[in-house]
């Protein structure tokens, strides 16, 4: 890992943050898996402070439909959250185009795995890392969050865990046999390309591929997260009601006025990041 030379990049940036400036280091391009020759990379967001309490830690994962989008999307979201005192992994990982299911899933995995592997450097409570992510990123974050000792993938830092304390996901399919199912055509493109196949083809790796697969009673706290506009929670009807019938604790959150993916933009940024924050808070103080 050539931790040293990407640090040669970190910065310090200051961002409002209730009308204060709060201090945020970033380190940009680190490299945290590693397959061949071909390195995965996050950038890193710190909070500037002296204090020397463990932190808590986030990995941010962006959206894309699994064959695009970028990590600097999601920078905004990433220094907010930096700002209130969090240590955030933003990450981009191998798209569909490259790697098949489950190999952006795996990546995601060996970002938690990382930052626990990291976590003395960066002062990470390693019992309070979290996933969040957006669409096709909210996907790979459940998959993180009810998969744990699967699609582990050898990326590295095998040593660790990639359990998480609590999962957000923002507009997500969790049940892609059902998505395909209810499609005007029988198929989905992004899925095709994805899972390697039609669904009538491989539909054991469409279920293996749907997080609502793989809920049971270690599932941690999970937060649903849509927008007014975004079909709110009707994507996980069927796994609300099992995540309550295993006692897992779950809430949903609808953004007034958003449309899928405006997480990103404003006027909706900011109620989708106070809603993260709020949960996040929540699981801490508990």
């Amino acid at each position: 890992m050539k931790l040293t030379l990407t640090f040669s990049l970190l910065t310090l940036v200051l961002i409002c943050r209730n009308g204060f400036a709060a201090p945020v280091t970033e380190a940009l391009d680190i490299t945290y898996a590693n397959y061949g020759d071909r390195a995965v990379k996050l950038d890193l967001y710190l909070p500037a402070n002296e204090s020397t309490e463990l932190r808590p830690a986030v990995v941010l994962i962006h959206g894309g439909g699994w064959i695009g989008g970028s990590r600097k999307n999601f920078r905004p979201t990433a220094m907010r959250l930096a700002a209130a005192g969090y240590v955030v992994a933003n990450i981009s990982y191998r798209l569909a185009t490259e790697a098949k299911f489950p190999g952006c899933v795996s990546d995601a995995k060996t970002a938690v795995r990382w930052m626990r592997a990291h976590a003395s450097e960066h002062r990470i409570d390693t019992n309070r890392i979290y996933a969040i992510g957006g669409s096709a990123g909210g996907h790979l974050a459940a998959m993180v969050a009810t998969s744990p000792g699967k699609f582990e993938g050898e990326g590295g830092w095998s040593n660790q865990s990639s359990e998480v304390a609590g999962v957000i996901m923002m507009g997500t399919g969790v049940d892609q046999v059902t998505r395909v199912k209810e499609s005007k055509s029988g198929s989905v493109k992004n899925c095709v390309i994805f899972f390697g196949g039609e669904l009538s083809e491989k539909p054991e790796v469409y279920a293996d591929g749907s997080p609502i697969t793989h809920i049971s009673k270690k599932t941690p706290p999970t937060l649903f997260l849509d927008g007014e506009f975004d079909n709110p929670g009707k994507r996980y009807v069927e796994m609300r009601k099992q995540l309550d019938e295993l006692g897992v604790q779950h809430e949903l959150v609808v953004i007034p006025g958003a449309k899928h993916g405006q997480w990103g933009k404003e006027p909706w940024k900011a109620p989708f990041e106070d809603a993260m924050l709020k949960f996040l808070s929540k699981l801490q103080s508990e």
